[in-house]
Order: C-alpha cells, then sequence, then structure tokens
C-alpha cells in the first residue's frame, strides 16, 4: 500500500535570522553601538571626522558634549545609538590603572541631561565599554554593555562581568577581538559563549577596519560553534574625537544596520538578539546596501544594486560569487555573503546555518 501523504520539505537553513524580514516595510537603521565621549572638540553639523589631524593636539577650543557627538552622527543619517564610555573615564578624566572608587560606576546616561529628549529622532540605548581579565591575554579584555547601568567591570573576569550585564537584563558584544592575543583555537572565548547567551557575538569591523583579523575569529566561532549558539557580527566607529590622519579617520566608518520592527530601544534590543541586520565597512567610500535576504527554493539570493559583486564565505572560505548561491552545491555549517562595493566598501550578512 503506497502511502499518498506528501513528505514535508525540510528548509536548506537551520536558522536564517532574515526568515521573518519584511524587507519593503522595515527600516534599515544605521546604528553605533561602541563609541566614546569626544576628546575634543567637533562639528555636530559636520560629517567629517573631528577634528583634523593638521591639529596635533585636537586645538583649543573647549571639549564637545555628548550632546554634540549624538548631533553629528544623527546629522550623518544614524538613528540609534549608544556612547559607550570607558569604564576609567569619567567627566573627562582618565582613570586607568587606578583602584576602583564608586565615581568611576556610571555610564554616559541619561541623554536628558545633553538636550536630547526621547522622541528626537534618535534612538537612545545605555552602555558602556567595560573590562575583564581573560585567560590568555596579557591585557583586561573589553567587553561592550548595553541596555544596562552597568558602569565598570571592578576587575572581575570577563565570564563574571558578562553574567553580570546579563543578570541585570541587557546584552553584550566582545569588540575589536583581533586587537588580543589568543590562545589555540580560541579557547579562552569557549566558556564566555557557551555560559552566557546575552553575549551576542564579535566586532567583525572596529573603526578603520583597524584589525582585520577580527574577521577570522568570527568566522572560527561560527565553525566552532554552529547553529545551536549563533554569533551574531557587530562593526562599529570606535570614535574618540581625537586628531587622525586621513587614512585612519574612524568617524562614519564602520557600523550596524538594524532591520527595525519597531523604532524603540526595545526595538533595537530586540533586532540585536535576533540577528536581524548586517553590517558594513564604508573603507573609503560608501558600503552598499543590502535590499533583501531571501531563501528560497534551494537557494540564497542577495539583492544588492550598488555592489560591485557578491561573494560567499562558508565555514571560513570563499565558496562562490554571484548574488545567487545554489545550497546543494555548498558543504558547510554556515553560509554569509559579502556584498563588495568600491574604495574598499563591503556589506556582510549574518551567517545563514545550514541543515
Amino acid at each position: 500500500m503506497t502511502n499518498s501523504r506528501p513528505q514535508e520539505h525540510q528548509s536548506p537553513v537551520a536558522v536564517n535570522p532574515y526568515a521573518d524580514v519584511d524587507w519593503k516595510a522595515t527600516d534599515q537603521c544605521l546604528s553605533q553601538f561602541h563609541l566614546h565621549e569626544p576628546r575634543n572638540w567637533i562639528d555636530p553639523q559636520s560629517t567629517a571626522h573631528d577634528p583634523s589631524g593638521e591639529i596635533a593636539d585636537g586645538g583649543d577650543r573647549k571639549r564637545a558634549s555628548p550632546g554634540d557627538l549624538i548631533k553629528k552622527y544623527q546629522c550623518a543619517g544614524y538613528s540609534a545609538l549608544a556612547v559607550t564610555e570607558h569604564e576609567y573615564y569619567v567627566d573627562g578624566t582618565k582613570h586607568k590603572g587606578e583602584g576602583f572608587f564608586e565615581g568611576l560606576d556610571v555610564t554616559s546616561w541619561p541623554w536628558s541631561q545633553w538636550g536630547h529628549p526621547v522622541g528626537d529622532g534618535m534612538i537612545p540605548i545605555q552602555g558602556a565599554e567595560l573590562r575583564g581579565t581573560l585567560e590568555g591575554t596579557d591585557e583586561c579584555h573589553d567587553i561592550v554593555s548595553l541596555g544596562t547601568d552597568l558602569g565598570h567591570g571592578r576587575g572581575r573576569s570577563l565570564l563574571e562581568v558578562a553574567t553580570e550585564i546579563d543578570n541585570r537584563g541587557g546584552i553584550s558584544f566582545l569588540p575589536h577581538p583581533g586587537r588580543y592575543p589568543h590562545p589555540e583555537s580560541l579557547e579562552a572565548y569557549i566558556e564566555l559563549f557557551e555560559q552566557v547567551e546575552t553575549v551576542l557575538g564579535v566586532e567583525a569591523f572596529n573603526a578603520q577596519d583597524r584589525y582585520p583579523g577580527c574577521r577570522d575569529i568570527w568566522d572560527s566561532l561560527l565553525v566552532r560553534f554552529g547553529s545551536r549558539r549563533p554569533i551574531w557580527a557587530f562593526a562599529n566607529d570606535d570614535y574618540h574625537a581625537r586628531p587622525r590622519t586621513p587614512e585612519t579617520e574612524r568617524f562614519d566608518r564602520s557600523r550596524t544596520v538594524l532591520l527595525l520592527e519597531e523604532q524603540s530601544p526595545a526595538g533595537v534590543i530586540d533586532a540585536l538578539r535576533a540577528g536581524r541586520s548586517y553590517v558594513q565597512y564604508n573603507g573609503d567610500g560608501i558600503a552598499p546596501v543590502i535590499e533583501s535576504i531571501a531563501v528560497d527554493d534551494g537557494r540564497v539570493q542577495v539583492v544588492s544594486p550598488d555592489a560591485t559583486s557578491i561573494r560567499w564565505i562558508a565555514d571560513g572560505k570563499p565558496v562562490e560569487t554571484g548574488a545567487v548561491l545554489e545550497i546543494k552545491d555548498v558543504s558547510a555549517g554556515y553560509v554569509r555573503a559579502e556584498a563588495v562595493g568600491s574604495h574598499g566598501s563591503v556589506s556582510c550578512t549574518q551567517p545563514l546555518y545550514l541543515t
């Protein structure tokens, strides 16, 4: 006797962060989640890096406020921002290397103190760049906290700091992982990602791509954990408003593009948790917009009209080029796409984990 019931079709993609995105109705929100209070004067109406590298010490103008920083990014088209000051920097004074005192446990918050009420067109996220000890590294490892009032790691391990962020209802990610020396096979990160699910991922791009090895580390973690524990990419300017030469300028160089269902702090956090985003490095140009990412009939298609090419990465290695990838031709745990633009720019999708 023949079973006439139709067989269920199994999707070749096990985890697709874009599965529920309505690309035509969803807002693409330029975002920064790793920024610092200005160390010098900046022009809030300018979209250029301030101050100029020609000014050796930043000049004699008064140091700008975080409010000017927020306005500057708003002028550049951003609509979600976290000012994540170092745990050792308070009110323009650097306390790095000093012992902890209560005055350090603060964040750059609330924005209202700089004249930025909620609803002015920029979604505010509370945050800070904290530090924790990590086996195998000679210096404390940074971790960015979002959505909490935690302002200092108090000399604890990175795992303990991440756990405290989680206990307070926040999320976190690891900035510039390519900056640190790593033990064999990145074992120092394994326990952290295994134990704290709200450590969402790592920076794939930092500033003017200071550490290209960040993407190698990201790919290694994607291979290690697979679909059971997604690791999302972030990209940020790490802007301090310090004088820099043209090739090292940081303003509007690396950014995260959120696919927002709701224009609110909660909507931002939800998108970050779910990986509803892609990351961009502008290089000396403007990274191409990704208009859609779709999985259909065993294929993944990326639509990015301004891209000069699209390359596909699977398990850390390039496997194909072109807008469409036939999944059956790929033997890997995940794929991700890079939409390449002019002048060194690129937009990278989050990973799509394969069955």
